[in-house]
């Protein structure tokens, strides 16, 4: 596929992906009862639970985006993300995870009818796989991107002159980029639908080694070949930092929406994040759900917190690495790549151009790695979500439902990396996330967060905070597409982008306020609510899917 590389390169690349669908085929013997298909039995061991938990939420986003943010803001950016980190797992560990782990949910959504009713569990389910198809179709994308930029992809002649036909620009890079969007989608899906949830559950395991593997390598490589280490690469990204007008270094705070992002705005934006995942994302709450009590669960997720710190860090070490190795040593970017419109597709080049044959070839197998550990977990919350809400069909198994759903949720997220290869250049990986499938986290999880702390608020009210919150999202994100609009109605606006990282704070507190201001219009919710609240979580709740 890659026929740029090395043969060594293309060994491990193709071992790679080989292994990951003959482990999906091994496991494909389980796959008998839904339990086993959607929660591995309930007895995943907690360490490979944590594990998968982080090798989901990281993803190739983050395994490209923080080495690249480095160039933008040297290491102030991942400061704010470890700022977040006592607050996050305060409230994950203390509320969300205690709580959902009551009920014998296979669904997160579940909850959601339970609590309020089927029409809210439909939207709340409706909401998440919009979400993870955006999501996935992201991480698809990147990682092609990546892989067809760094690659030099040979692309058949005829595939090029349909492209040209269609008049598509530039037809050799949008074919490259199909070509690798497709080989990924196909992969991925089809682990997830022969082994379910133990196999996804493996795979990220040996994901996470292999992510953890390429990065500690090129950090080893920088520092033996260049005689540098730690200090000497923290003085280069000051000195870059300083000499380029461009990119600068993340104030602590500021009340000014435009300003791009601080420490203060991206700690808080993270702990929003995590809380709004670990509470309404399917893709998380089931691992937890695929551990056999509440003590697994936390220890799951105090497994992934400290992956999660320990890779973050690691992955901005190698961008420090990566930015002495070239402007440290005055070294021009290999590819041609700009250091202010390219960072992300800095550290895979580095790996093709620079490492030894065959590293090469597995750093970029670990970016497969980081796309696919999140891309199985997204295809098989999909299917177990909307299998689940089709349980009302009499069958003894729902495992070929599941499979077939599965299918197509891979061909979905297949087409939506492609379309969202479209989005605006200059946002860049960490601008674009809020503005797209984050755009819906916060909503989401306010749904849940609304049902938990706010037991006066019925279905109706929920469902105006919702909408309210997700138009919150859109508005804010892209404030600046909308400005021509605002400006014809004679409103005031700006020409300058608003920061993302007020996007899911301000839509999760549009989400509170509009939901309890709504229940003074709806009237307090009268229905029973044993169990289905924090301040009832001591009632044994009522219904046959709980505890």
């Amino acid at each position: 596929m890659l026929l740029a590389l090395a043969w060594q390169d293309h060994a491990v690349i193709v071992a790679y992906l080989a292994g990951m669908i003959a482990f999906g085929v091994y496991l494909s013997r389980r796959q008998s009862s839904d339990e086993e298909y959607f929660l591995a039995g309930r007895q995943m061991p907690w360490f490979a639970v944590g594990m998968s938990v982080i090798a989901s939420l990281l993803s190739s986003l983050t395994y490209l985006s923080e080495p690249g943010e480095v160039w933008k803001s040297g290491v102030t950016h991942i400061f704010g993300k470890m700022l977040a980190i006592p607050f996050e797992m305060l409230i994950v560990w203390v509320f969300c995870i205690p709580f959902m782990m009551r009920f014998r949910y296979t669904s997160a959504y579940e909850y959601l009818g339970h609590r309020f009713g089927q029409t809210t569990r439909r939207i709340g389910a409706c909401l998440f796989v919009t979400m993870v198809v955006l999501w996935m179709g992201f991480v698809v994308l990147l990682s092609a991107k990546a892989l067809a930029r760094v690659s030099d992809l040979q692309v058949p002649t005829m595939m090029i002159a349909v492209f040209e036909r269609a008049g598509i620009s530039d037809a050799a890079a949008s074919a490259q980029l199909l070509i690798v969007i497709v080989t990924v989608g196909i992969v991925a899906t089809s682990y997830t639908m022969l082994g379910g949830l133990r196999a996804v559950i493996w795979t990220d395991v040996a994901q996470v080694v292999l992510l953890i593997g390429g990065g500690v390598f090129t950090i080893g490589f920088i520092a033996v070949t260049t005689g540098t280490w730690l200090p000497d690469w923290y003085q280069a990204t000051s000195i870059h930092l300083t000499r380029t007008a461009t990119t600068h270094a993340l104030p602590l705070f500021s009340f000014d929406p435009f300003v791009r992002a601080t420490v203060v705005t991206v700690a808080f934006n993270m702990c929003i994040w995590h809380v709004c995942t670990h509470v309404g994302n399917q893709m998380t709450v089931q691992r937890y759900f695929s551990t056999s009590d509440v003590k697994s669960a936390r220890r799951s997720f105090v497994t992934g917190s400290l992956f999660g710190v320990g890779i973050n860090l690691m992955l901005v070490v190698v961008g420090l690495a990566v930015l002495y190795f070239y402007a440290g040593q005055d070294i021009a970017i290999d590819r041609g790549l700009s250091s202010t419109k390219e960072q992300s597709l800095i550290f895979p080049t580095f790996a093709v151009s620079r490492l030894p044959a065959g590293c090469g070839g597995a750093i970029l197998a670990a970016l497969l790695a980081a796309a696919m550990s999140s891309i199985d977990s997204g295809i098989n919350s999909i299917a177990t979500v909307l299998t689940t809400e089709q349980h009302s069909v009499p069958e003894r198994s729902h495992v070929g439902r599941a499979k077939t759903i599965t299918l197509v949720a891979g061909l979905l997220i297949t087409i939506a990396a492609y379309c969202l290869s479209f989005l605006p250049d200059k946002w860049g990986v960490v601008d674009a996330m809020p503005r797209t499938f984050n755009a819906i986290t916060a909503p989401l999880g306010g749904l849940f967060l609304v049902g938990m702390f706010l037991p006066r608020v019925g279905e109706k009210a929920v469902i105006a905070g919702v909408v309210a919150g997700l138009a919150t999202s859109i508005c804010l994100g892209y404030f600046e597409q909308l400005a021509p609009i605002l400006a014809m109605l004679g409103w005031a606006t700006s020409d300058r982008t608003l920061s993302f990282t007020w996007i899911m704070p301000c839509s999760l507190s549009v989400t509170f306020v509009a939901s309890l201001a709504a229940s003074f219009i709806e009237g307090p919710n009268t229905a029973r609510r044993d169990g289905l609240t924090w301040q009832t979580r001591d009632v044994k709740p009522n219904q046959k899917s709980c505890q």
